[in-house]
């Protein structure tokens, strides 16, 4: 479990290349939703499951005191050194997000990448509870999570990328249980050495499946406000394949 947080934490940023150039244009939709949505001034900032800093970073270049927080000090170690290596100022903490004991500290916490999707319905809760302790009040808690149809793709997505002299060679697919709202993420990693020789990895995952109306009802018990948002949208439409979930502290 998790291969891909640990051992593949220095292909990570490679592996998700096309998302990382999309951070700026995220990073404006949360920017929006603090200025409309949120109940008080965001200045500082808790990234939760932060690994190698990609949307702590762009908080970070546009002015927020931001901590980054994840369970995986292999991708720390990544954060930080891309952290110095700008000169920004990122306190970036190893640890478990249901088990945060921050009280009234942040304006806003994050969650990207789809990672709130890692917590099932009794963790989902914990995670509701630690952020709302995190929050002061009028804060505002962003995550955002795939759509129901995120794992129903014909057939493997095989795609390549290039980290210096080696080729990586990923494959992905997913599997679906319906029943049980469980989607099973796997994914072949192979690295290409220069000499040919080749290292596969798999990684396994199993992730929660969450509709819009499910994430909105399990964060309403927790928060004063909750909405759901379309993909860099303050709206929602029916063939949207990214949500967003906001609450208000």
């Amino acid at each position: 479990m998790h291969e891909l947080y640990t051992v593949l934490a220095e292909y990570y940023d490679t592996i998700y290349r096309r998302r990382a150039e999309r951070i700026m244009e995220e990073i404006d939709f949360v920017e929006e939703i603090f200025r409309e949505d949120a109940g008080r001034p965001v200045k500082g900032v808790l990234d939760l499951a932060c690994g190698t800093g990609i949307p702590t970073l762009e908080l970070a270049r546009r002015g927020y005191d931001v901590i980054g927080l994840d369970l995986h000090e292999e991708m720390l170690e990544i954060a930080r050194r891309k952290a110095k290596k700008e000169g920004l100022k990122i306190k970036f903490i190893q640890g478990d997000a249901l088990k945060i004991e921050f009280e009234e500290e942040f304006d806003a916490v994050t969650m990207f990448f789809s990672s709130i999707t890692y917590f099932d319905d009794s963790a989902i809760q914990q995670l509701f509870n630690s952020v709302k302790r995190a929050l002061r009040p009028g804060g505002v808690f962003i995550a955002d999570f795939p759509a129901w149809h995120y794992g129903g793709r014909d057939g493997p997505i095989v795609w390549d990328e290039v980290k210096g002299d080696e080729r990586l060679v990923i494959t992905d697919w997913r599997e679906v249980e319906p029943a049980f709202q469980k989607l099973h993420f796997k994914r072949l990693v192979q690295i290409i050495k220069p000499d040919g020789s080749v290292k596969a990895f798999f990684v396994n995952d199993e992730l929660n499946i969450y509709t819009p109306r499910e994430m909105r009802l399990l964060a309403e018990r927790y928060f004063t406000g909750v909405r759901i948002y379309g993909n860099l949208h303050r709206d929602l439409n029916p063939k949207e394949g990214r949500y967003w979930l906001v609450a208000i502290e």
